[in-house]
């Protein structure tokens, strides 16, 4: 059970492309380590140079105070304070006698209360007298103000420089840089190594439709040329196994017209007598039997596609069957249909098929077709007996009838439904039953746009 949730979990997380897993193969052990990196050096090397930074200040200051709260000579103060500026980069100003010291300033940058915290917690250590400490982030300055023994007040200023090393920031700027470069880099291979597949896709799809794929060539690495190679030489042998089918059809369905022509002549030289009769429809229906089966063995043939207003074509064999087949074909379009890339004649035969087997079992008939975001939609509905749901995949298979003798005006060859599907897959598009609202059967046909 866990092991399911697992697998739905990380179905959902990971990218469906595999552009996007590409990506994330090469991307994700890039951020780990930048993370990493990272970590490293701002949470160990960082913190211990701001630490020994802090500290070092921290004993300048303890040292100047301790110097200046031992002597009251002025010579000797400005020579002091003038060392520790040229020398220590620490500007130093006795501010007052009165004891009182200016209040503590805190600043609103994280960055800056990390480097008062670590400044405040190493003069506690390290000083004895009182002290305050005010940020100036506006002009990247701090202030310690010291309250000597005899009430003196020193105020010590500096830059923040002091207390943190400019390779810190340099070095945040190179990792976020050197990532965005690979990223970019990362990006632009995998794409460039994609676009192979993709376009080995779309052909694939093209020519399970039955459209011309001529201009695909070769193109990226060696395992995706490979499979472009097999994709082409399958492609040859269909197209050789097409051909071949489609001459021995035509020289079969020669062959067989040829003595069925001969003997409905010499039929329709004989006498009207019952015997004779029987023979003509034998040869009728033998003659029908034989377009059957060559038509579901033909397929779409080597018809070319075009575009196909599938709104005149649900039009045309709506009114072909209100005329002859006699029942009541009500047609219902939502919206505008778009031109589809089929075999036109193949499509036509396909839907007449369905329409004309609910004609033939039904009354009533509904036919519906509305466009979908990719697809158009087309219910056929009817309100005769339908189909049991446990035999709905049967009635798809090529001679399967529910009705078992095999009389054809009874049940037909059982070729309409399996020609039909044979059709709607080779346009990349599914079709199904389901229990209409009528009462009868639903077929349900979606066809790519």
């Amino acid at each position: 059970m866990m092991a399911h949730r697992w697998k739905d979990i990380r179905q959902k997380i990971l990218p469906r492309t595999l552009y996007g897993r590409s990506l994330m193969i090469i991307v994700v052990p890039i951020l780990l380590m930048q993370m990493i990196v990272a970590y490293i050096f701002i949470y160990r090397h960082w913190d211990s140079m701001s630490d020994k930074l802090a500290f070092a200040l921290a004993g300048e200051i303890d040292m100047i105070a301790d110097q200046i709260s031992q002597t009251y000579s002025p010579a000797d103060i400005s020579r002091i304070v003038r060392s520790a500026l040229e020398s220590l980069d620490l500007k130093v100003t006795i501010e007052s006698c009165s004891g009182i010291i200016p209040p503590s300033r805190r600043s609103e940058s994280p960055t800056w209360n990390s480097v008062e915290d670590k400044l405040q917690k190493v003069l506690k250590k390290n000083l004895d007298n009182p002290f305050t400490i005010a940020a100036y982030p506006e002009n990247k300055r701090f202030e310690v103000n010291v309250r000597l023994a005899d009430n003196r007040v020193l105020k010590f200023s500096s830059y923040i420089r002091r207390l943190t090393s400019p390779a810190t920031y340099v070095f945040i700027l190179w990792l976020i840089g050197s990532s965005i470069i690979l990223m970019a880099v990362s990006i632009m291979f995998m794409r460039n190594q994609i676009r192979p597949i993709r376009r080995l896709a779309v052909a694939a799809d093209k020519f399970g439709k039955g459209q011309d794929v001529a201009k695909f060539k070769l193109e990226g690495a060696w395992e995706v040329r490979q499979a472009a190679r097999a994709f082409l030489d399958m492609r040859d042998r269909i197209r050789r196994q097409i051909e071949q089918r489609t001459a021995m059809l035509a020289g079969v369905s020669h062959d067989l017209r040829t003595p069925l022509t001969r003997i409905k002549l010499q039929l329709a030289m004989m006498k009207n007598v019952p015997e004779v009769d029987n023979l003509r429809r034998d040869m009728d229906e033998m003659e029908k039997m034989l377009e059957g089966y060559l038509t579901f063995a033909r397929g779409g043939g080597n018809e070319e596609t075009g575009r196909v207003d599938i709104k005149s074509v649900l039009e045309r064999i709506v009114g072909n069957s209100k005329r002859q087949q006699g029942s009541v074909v009500e047609a219902c379009y939502e919206g505008r249909l778009l031109l589809l890339m089929a075999r036109p004649v193949a499509v036509e035969r396909a839907l007449t098929n369905i329409v004309n087997n609910a004609c033939k079992y039904a009354k009533n008939v509904w036919v519906d077709a509305h466009e979908q975001p990719e697809a158009v939609e087309i219910f056929i509905d009817d309100d005769g007996p339908g189909i049991p749901e446990e035999q709905r995949d049967e009635v798809f298979k090529p001679f399967y009838r529910l009705e078992k003798s095999r009389n054809p005006k009874t049940g037909g060859l059982g070729l309409g439904l399996s020609i039909a599907q044979d059709i709607i897959h080779g346009h990349g598009g599914e079709i199904f039953l389901e229990k209409s609202n009528h009462g009868g059967l639903k077929v349900v046909i979606r066809l790519p746009l």
